[in-house]
């Protein structure tokens, strides 16, 4: 009878694991996390840093600007200052900004120039 109390401890780690790893329970276990990744949590907005945001900012006043021949009309990247509390957070802004401003602004004044 002692034996058989033995077999019996033995036996159910191995049936335990051949039940874990069974083909029937693994595709019941993928059915199953496939329904729950479904749900989509909501994603937060990625920070920009300040010449990221400045390349941004300056690349819409340039399009304005430029399409209506009005150089350094919307050129106005103080407006961002107070954003911004280190100076070198400003002046990566400000120098991305005025970068952005002139390229967007000189892809679309060629029809304003007439002298071109």
């Amino acid at each position: 009878m002692r034996a058989k109390r033995i077999m019996a401890v033995l036996a159910s780690p191995l049936a335990a694991a051949a039940l874990a790893f069974s083909p029937t329970l693994v595709a019941q276990a993928a059915v199953g996390t496939g329904q729950a990744s479904t749900v989509v949590a909501p994603q937060v907005p990625e920070a920009k840093s300040p010449s990221k945001q400045g390349a941004i900012d300056g690349a819409a006043a340039g399009s304005k600007d430029g399409k209506h021949c009005n150089w350094g009309l919307h050129d106005n990247p103080e407006a961002k200052k107070s954003a911004y509390k280190k100076e070198r957070d400003y002046k990566a802004y400000e120098d991305a900004y005025e970068a952005a401003y002139k390229t967007a602004y000189e892809k679309l004044d060629d029809t304003c120039d007439p002298d071109e």
